[in-house]
């Protein structure tokens, strides 16, 4: 999801975003804002402690934090693409059926526009 429709999708206004630095942010920049002081973080969208950050580009704007809780995050999260490809899951799968002794039957739906 770019960031546009990502801050559609949570009503929010990249002015109301704190600006994030202008070199490339990492695992450590992100631990230090969530980290335990001065206290947690609130997500930009609900307000409850923020349990992941990341840094979004927003036109007009620059580089701006994105601070959100579990819910807002996972409700945002990208589903429209496979972490892997569906063959290695389906052999994952697979294997996990053999080695438990039961019989398995994956239905998928097939591709859009098929």
């Amino acid at each position: 999801m770019d960031p546009t429709d990502l801050l559609q999708r949570l009503a929010l206004d990249p002015a109301d975003l704190k600006p994030g630095p202008q070199r490339q942010a990492n695992q450590e920049d992100a631990a230090a804002r969530l980290g335990p002081t001065p206290g947690p973080v609130p997500c930009v969208a609900c307000g409850d402690p923020a349990r992941s950050t990341r840094i979004i580009t927003t036109p007009g704007h620059g580089r701006r934090w994105l601070d959100l809780c579990r819910d807002c995050m996972l409700a945002t999260a990208d589903r429209g693409r496979r972490a892997v490809p569906l063959a290695d899951t389906l052999a994952v799968l697979r294997a996990a059926a053999e080695e438990a002794g039961v019989t398995v039957r994956v239905l998928i739906d097939p591709p859009q526009g098929a």
